[in-house]
């Protein structure tokens, strides 16, 4: 600005305008990118917490009906409302030092069902009893 002239002239105005532009325009992706990430990150700390909760109860079962606890299995009403589509398995295998379990849980999210989070649970087989001790 001129010392006699008060106010900003047409150009001043539009390089500022522009300038504002150029910056918002680089900030805007990166804001939307923040908030994806940081609720797809939610989602993963609730479906680890799902998987967790699942194992406890899982550990807490009886083992007489441990075969049929394990395919009667489903998500919890939380995880179904906030994870879009979830589905839940587990597998069982028996192995000389006890039972196996994996669980895995995806849902519908961009690269979820061919990267599921899993969480293995081991079951130590029963240790046979020869009789009270003294």
């Amino acid at each position: 600005m001129s010392k006699g002239r008060k106010g900003f002239s047409s150009l001043e105005l539009l390089s500022a305008f522009t300038l504002l532009m150029t910056v918002m325009a680089s900030t805007v992706p990166l804001y939307v990118s923040h908030n994806r990430l940081l609720s797809e990150s939610r989602r993963e700390r609730l479906a680890l917490e799902e998987l967790a909760n699942i194992a406890e109860r899982i550990k807490a079962h009886p083992s007489d009906e441990f075969v049929s606890f394990i395919n009667s299995l489903a998500p919890s009403q939380i995880a179904t409302k906030h994870l879009p589509g979830v589905v839940l398995k587990a597998k069982s295998s028996q192995t000389s030092l006890g039972w196996r379990v994996v669980l895995e849980i995806y849902w519908k999210s961009v690269g979820r069902k061919n990267n599921p989070l899993r969480l293995a649970v081991w079951l130590p087989a029963p240790q046979p009893s020869f009789g009270d001790t003294p």
